[in-house]
């Protein structure tokens, strides 16, 4: 009984490696647990970064103001805690633009590597055509799509050489 409890101890303890998972591209799941388990968590800014990058590949960004919040002990932290701060702002700045078509020119934000950074950036600017309630931007050699629809989800799909690469959802 000794030698299983002494097995089990430590998976209990360790059994969910956030290094590793996020290494593996299993964002989600890095966002998810650390979500479930931010208090556990909130001193450790290394581990904090790690799940609110997760959280912005898996589009968790309901989950960063807690994590932007606790980003403030070290110089990277609060780097980090910009980063998320600026495309939590970038998605509900675009999600107003889509249900109550607010007026965006006034904001200047910095352009991230993003999907949503990219479209507001570029709804900003004035680079973009509506056809049919759908807006579409052109990004480099990518075509951008965005539309809403009835259940308040703003869509976002990447086209590259006209083939759906990538799509988001946000609420």
């Amino acid at each position: 009984m000794k030698k299983f409890l002494l097995l089990i101890i430590p998976f209990i303890l360790f059994g969910f490696d956030i290094k590793k998972e996020y290494l593996a591209k299993n964002y989600k799941s890095v966002c998810k647990y650390g979500a479930k388990n931010f208090y556990k968590l909130k001193t450790n800014e290394d581990l904090l970064s790690l799940i609110g990058m997760s959280c912005v590949k898996s589009d968790y960004f309901i989950y960063l103001p807690k994590i932007i919040n606790a980003l403030k002990y070290t110089k990277q932290g609060r780097n980090n805690a910009l980063y998320f701060s600026i495309l939590f702002l970038e998605k509900k700045l675009l999600y107003s633009y889509m249900m109550d078509n607010i007026n965006l020119s006034y904001y200047r934000l910095p352009m991230i590597n993003h999907p949503v950074s990219i479209v507001v950036t570029n709804l900003i600017q004035h680079k973009f055509e509506k056809k049919n309630n759908i807006i579409i931007i052109k990004h480099n050699k990518d075509i951008y799509k965005i539309c809403k629809d009835k259940e308040m989800k703003v869509y976002i799909d990447i086209y590259k050489d006209k083939k759906l690469v990538e799509s988001h959802w946000y609420r």
